[in-house]
Parts: structure tokens; sequence; C-alpha cells
């Protein structure tokens, strides 16, 4: 799989949705979890269950003591396994609380071919995603200006609350000693995932997303894609942010159409040197005045060759007022004739009420009178 970083553009793929185990991109997600449940300086315990974790480890001993901002650095770098036990429990309280967190996250990211069932990546049948779900993960986590700075870094030293000498960390992705552009990102390896890696680079401020899994060869296969990319797409600016890309139909208002545009600048990528076709299909509400400058008023696509490549939020480029129509003038009286309507509403009861009194007095009087004439 092969993506634009941020937009998510689709520049290649194949078997892109067969469900095959992750090995440690699982991190990945673990990562974000950490990021986002944690501050750098919380302090993450190692248990005795963080401590039995098989493979790559930092070999934490029972109630050892590290830094979550050291211990992201530990998942990323040294792909420590006993680091995401240990960070799963300080979280969630424990692995299994932890991995029902990473299957809600997933889904909410919209990996829905991804099935967790651990938070390393260990060997486990039904522990299983996709590479289109892992580009979709791996643009999430790239949100984060912590990750991306954890993955691109080649070496980091720890602090640790033990005596344990091994502190200096060295990232597992041999991608980035190789390929000029590369800023990342995870790798694994088990026996039924094969050797798997989420790779991600930047050319002239152009970052590219890929995904190679169950590889003879990783970095040559990522090398490859990620070559393919730069060297036969171009990124193009096609929608400027505030710049008019349409007019709409404004429904009782002062002016009958109103200018639309984009939210925010809107690229995509194109085949080097092939004729681009643009097509934009809008997804309008209905716009009611008053509108002012800025309101969101629907979304929009853009096509190139019956291929959507681009998305983005429409808004109001100028104010239009409601016109003085019947609209107005009810809004303008409502309040005076609701007045007046309550003031003759309390008038008529209070005297309904005094003569209702006068009436009941009158008939106390007749009977009183009535009585003693008896």
């Amino acid at each position: 799989m092969l993506v634009d970083a941020v937009t998510g553009q689709v520049l290649f793929e194949k078997e892109a949705d067969v469900q095959r185990p992750p090995a440690s991109t699982t991190k990945i997600m673990t990562a974000i979890l950490l990021l986002e449940n944690t501050k750098p300086t919380d302090i993450i315990m190692a248990s005795k269950k963080a401590q039995a974790t098989k493979g790559s480890s930092l070999n934490l001993k029972w109630g050892e003591k590290v830094s979550s901002q050291d211990m992201l650095y530990a998942i990323l770098l040294r792909s420590a396994n006993d680091g995401c036990v240990a960070a799963a429990e300080h979280i969630a309280g424990s692995e299994q609380k932890f991995v029902e967190m990473m299957n809600n996250k997933a889904k909410k990211i919209g990996a829905t071919n991804t099935q967790f069932d651990n938070c390393n990546g260990l060997n486990d049948d039904i522990h299983l995603t996709t590479a289109r779900d892992l580009s979709l993960i791996a643009r999430y986590a790239c949100r984060y200006p912590e990750f991306n700075k954890a993955t691109r870094t080649k070496w980091y030293t720890i602090t640790r609350s033990s005596k344990n000498k091994d502190v200096k960390l060295q990232n597992h992705a041999k991608f980035l000693w190789k390929y000029p552009d590369a800023d990342g990102i995870k790798t694994g390896w088990t026996v039924p995932a094969g050797k798997c890696f989420v790779g991600g680079a930047t050319r002239d401020g152009w970052r590219l997303i890929s995904v190679v899994l169950n590889s003879k060869d990783i970095v040559a296969d990522t090398i490859a894609i990620m070559n393919y990319g730069f060297d036969s797409f171009e990124k193009v600016s096609i929608v400027s942010g505030g710049s008019i890309i349409s007019t709409i139909r404004v429904e009782d208002g002062t002016k009958p159409n109103l200018n639309v545009g984009s939210q925010l600048p809107v690229s995509a990528c194109f085949p080097k040197g092939a004729p681009r076709q643009l097509e934009y299909k809008f997804n309008v509400a209905t716009a009611r005045a008053p509108i002012k400058n800025g309101d969101l008023v629907g979304t929009f696509e853009v096509f190139s060759n019956r291929v959507a490549v681009a998305r983005g939020n429409l808004i109001a480029l100028q104010d239009v007022n409601a016109k003085l129509g019947s609209v107005a003038i009810l809004k303008w009286w409502t309040l005076p004739v609701a007045l007046m309507i309550g003031i003759v509403i309390l008038r008529y009861g209070t005297t309904i009420t005094k003569s209702t009194r006068r009436r009941r007095h009158r008939v106390k009087t007749s009977m009183r009178a009535h009585n003693r004439r008896r």
C-alpha cells in the first residue's frame, strides 16, 4: 500500500484488504493510546506480567519505573514487548481492557478489517489487520508531533529506575539508514507474519506512507514503492483556501446567490505529465439567510477521471442578511404582539375573577337573608 500521508489518496495497492498478522506494526496503535492517555512525565511501573513478556524487550524488572516519554521510544525504537504490556496496564488496568481500547480506536479511525488481541503483536491467530487499515492507523498516528519525532529517531537514551545499564536504544528500522528521505515508521516480524514494515518518507515537503506485509526484503520493497510514488506522481494544489469555487442559491436572503469556497487549501496527487480533468461534486444543504462569512454550508469532492482525489469542507465567502419579508416582519412584531395578547388575557382573567367574586358575594348575602326569614 502507498498513500499520501495527509489526504490518504491511494497511489498503489496490491491485496490491500487481505487480513494478515501485523506483528510489531501493532505497536503503532499502542503508541497512539500511550500519547492520548498519558503525559510525557507520567511514570509507568512494570508488573510481573510485563517482566515475563517474551520477545524483543527492555528486560524490565518487576517494580521498575520508566517515564511515559521514554516508554514511547522503547516501544517504537526497541519494539519492547514488555514495555507495551507495562503501558497497557498503566493506562487500562489490564492488557485485556487495553485491547478493547485498541479495537474501539481502530473502528473510529476506520480500520474496520482489524482485530487486535494483544498490545504488542506477538503470535495470535485472531490478531489480524490489513495493509489498508495499517495505512489509516499510521496516518492517524502521524497527527502527533511526538510520534513523528520518535519514528525518525535513530538513537535515543532512556532513564531507568533500576541499575540496568541498557539505556541506549537503536531504531530497528534499517530503512532510516538506507533511504535519504526516510522518516519512519515501524518494523515487525514473527514467523506467521513474515517481515513487515510501515514506512514513512518526505521529499520536498510531501510525505508518503507505505505498508509492506510478509516481505522477503522490507527495505528493498519499501524503497521501490517509495521511489515509484515520488518519481511517478506529483502533488498539486487544486483549491486555495478562501477562493471561490462555486455559487449556490440562498433562501430568504437579501442576495439570491452565495459565493462558496474551500475552508482549507486542498491538494491532490496526479501522474506526472498526465492531463487533469477535474470535476467537482457538491453536497450542500439548503442555504437560508442570515449567513455569515465562514459559515459551514456543506462539503465537496474533487474527481479526476471519475476517481475521487480530494475532498473538503465548503464555507460561505460572504455575508447574506435575511430580507425584510414576511419572516423578518414576523420576527419584528412577534414579541410586542405576544405582550399585548398577554396583557389582554390577564385583564380579561382579572375581570372574570372580579365578576365571579361579586356573584358569589350576592349569593351568600341572599342566602343569609333567606335563613333569617326562616
